[in-house]
Formats: C-alpha cells, sequence, structure tokens
C-alpha cells in the first residue's frame, strides 16, 4: 500500500542509527549502494526512522510503500506500488525481463510467477538500477514482513546486489532478512532524572522536533494532556523555552541533540514531519 506515516515520538533519542542511515543515502550520492533491514518490535520507532530518513535524502528520488496484512496474499501487489514511477522504463528492459515483470504488475498478457520469477527478479533490478543512474534512488518499504511474498522475493533479489550501483534500499521489519545487513532498535528511552515517565516522553518528543499537537498524537494523549506535562517539566527542569530544553538534554547525552534533529533548536513548535509520496525528488 502506499506509505503512511505520522509523527512518532520513538524517532527521538536515535542519532546511533540515523548516523548510520545517513550514511547509506550519503554513499548513494557518491555513486554507492547498499541495504539493511530495521528491525524492532511493534512501537520501537522503526516507521519513524524511516520517515526521518525520507526527509534528509535530498538528492535522491524516494520510492516508498509499506506492507499491509490484508495485500499479504496478492501477488505483486507490493512490487507494484513501489515501481509505478519507474515503469515508463519498463519498454527498456530485455525483452524477456519486460514481458515478465509487465505480466506480474497486470500491464500485458502473460503469466506471472512461475517460470518467470527469475525474469522478475532481473527486472527488478535493472529498473532499479538504470533509474539511478540518472538520479539517485533511495528504497523504503516498511513493514516489509508483511507484504506478498513473490514481491519480497523480487526486492530482497534486488537489495543483495545494488552494492555497486546508486541505490539504498531500507526494510523495516521485526526480523532481519538473510544476506541484509540489519540495525536493530531497542526499547523506550529511560525516565529523565526527576520527571516522570509521561513527562519524559513529552519533552523527548518536542525536542526532536514535534509541535504539541503532533506530540499529541505520537504519544496518544490529549493537547490539554501534553502541555500540563510540558509545563510540569520546564518546572522541574528549570527552562523556559523549547531551545532550552533542546539543549538541556544535549547536555545529557555524549550525542548532541542538536546535532540529530537541527530543526528543533531553530523552529521550535513549528517543525512538523512531512513525508515525501513514493516517486517524489527530495
Amino acid at each position: 500500500m502506499p506509505w503512511e506515516s505520522k509523527p512518532h515520538a520513538l524517532s527521538i533519542g536515535r542519532a546511533p542509527q540515523l548516523r548510520r542511515l545517513d550514511g547509506l543515502v550519503a554513499g548513494v550520492r557518491a555513486g554507492r549502494g547498499g541495504a539493511v533491514t530495521v528491525t524492532g518490535e511493534p512501537g520501537a520507532g522503526k516507521t519513524a526512522l524511516l520517515a526521518r530518513l525520507m526527509t534528509r535524502a535530498t538528492g535522491t528520488t524516494v520510492l516508498a510503500t509499506a506492507g499491509v496484512a490484508d495485500e499479504a496474499a496478492l501477488p505483486y501487489a507490493a512490487l507494484g506500488d513501489l515501481l509505478r514511477p519507474l515503469l515508463g522504463r519498463l519498454a527498456a528492459l530485455p525483452p524477456p525481463q519486460a514481458r515478465a515483470l509487465g505480466a506480474a504488475l497486470a500491464l500485458r498478457d502473460g503469466p506471472a510467477g512461475g517460470s518467470d520469477a527469475y525474469a522478475i527478479c532481473l527486472a527488478t533490478l535493472t529498473l532499479l538500477t538504470g533509474s539511478a543512474r540518472a538520479r539517485p534512488l533511495l528504497v523504503v518499504v516498511d513493514d516489509a514482513d508483511l507484504i506478498d511474498e513473490p514481491s519480497a522475493t523480487a526486492l530482497l533479489f534486488a537489495a543483495r546486489r545494488v552494492r555497486e550501483e546508486p541505490v539504498a534500499v531500507v526494510l523495516a521489519a521485526r526480523e532481519p532478512f538473510p544476506g541484509v545487513p540489519h540495525l536493530t532498535l531497542g526499547g523506550a528511552e529511560a525516565v529523565l532524572d526527576g520527571l516522570t515517565r509521561r513527562e519524559s516522553e513529552v519533552v523527548r518528543a518536542v525536542a526532536g522536533g514535534l509541535s504539541n499537537p503532533e506530540a499529541a498524537t505520537a504519544l496518544r494523549l490529549s493537547r490539554k494532556t501534553v502541555e500540563t506535562h510540558l509545563s510540569s517539566a520546564y518546572r522541574k527542569l528549570g527552562v523556559r523555552t523549547r531551545t532550552q530544553l533542546v539543549r538541556y538534554l544535549a547536555d545529557l547525552s555524549p550525542i548532541r541533540q542538536p546535532r540529530e534533529f537541527p530543526e528543533a533548536a531553530h523552529a521550535p513548535g513549528e517543525a512538523g514531519l512531512r513525508l515525501p509520496r513514493t516517486g517524489d525528488k527530495s
């Protein structure tokens, strides 16, 4: 299904993981590809991490989709969603690959899968790498463990073979996929000294760049509850503004928060999360 995400407070405090993903995208801009699976339990912040990455992927074309259990029985549904912006290049593929992928995506007559499965995998790889020579590609698949098996087979086939091409493939799933490096997310952040757990969650959300309404959505709280916890935290921590709050958290950590999310220091209360649609150029 098409990508959809809302702000999530658990994207905060993930500087090491963000640096690794940012490095992957930086490599793509330099002509070096690669793939990684972000793994973790539901609620660990995988979707938020992918969303942040997409907003930072300047100079690339972003292709994104997400798995959904109700479509797992539809062969090539996820692959069709993901590759739709590139299908204008289908005719440029070698004819056996073009025929196989076109049939798989219901664009022309012919059986999908079966003896043509390898041709579909090759076509996926060729389409991605050929498109990336014009502009680097970032391929993002959230809930990749929920996509249909034929799509997963083709995408993983490509992900294992893009190291020498300007293509980055980033997947999110509960468990790693064979042959693809993985990056594991742990659980929730620790409670900040002197604050309650809920106050700590609100503080990390707004310091990470979420407005009060976005923090309320991310934490499943009312806006009034967020404002109450934030006021209490300001009082306990001895700060008056969001910029001071960001600096306070930066002083607690060897990884400086303003570097992780610099927009939090420059646009307090205004930084939202707008995700590109699949095929957007960043």
